[in-house]
């Protein structure tokens, strides 16, 4: 893959407390600025990484599912408890494979909100 990963996802607000096997978090790689060419993830592993302006840690990294390689689309199934707390996280994808390793380049924002709980 040529260098440059930009992201595009889908749900730019997530409820704290929603979870579910059926909707999920998901969205788009491409491998230009234009988001014309959608990336090819065969072959990799998808990680989306939750973090925050100024501050260092991951606050979120799973692996997400591939729902077309050639598509350049991903998913993940959140579970109960994982998302963190409520706030404005920048979403980054990291690409990984054998000798490569790749982050998006763009800045994708996800607002957690408190949402239902128990």
């Amino acid at each position: 893959m040529a260098y440059g990963l930009y992201l595009i996802i889908d749900q730019p607000k997530w409820f704290r407390g929603d979870y579910s096997a059926t909707n999920k978090l998901t969205g788009t790689l491409y491998s230009d600025q234009k988001f014309t060419r959608e990336a090819n993830l065969t072959n990799y592993t998808v990680t989306i990484r939750l973090t925050k302006n100024y501050r260092w840690g991951d606050y979120f990294n799973k692996t997400a599912s591939i729902v077309s390689a050639t598509g350049g689309t991903f998913e993940y199934a959140v579970g109960e408890n994982e998302m963190p707390p409520p706030g404005i996280y920048n979403v980054k994808i990291e690409l990984s494979k054998s000798g490569a390793r790749e982050s998006t380049l763009n800045r994708q924002e996800l607002m957690i909100i408190e949402g239902p709980t128990a």
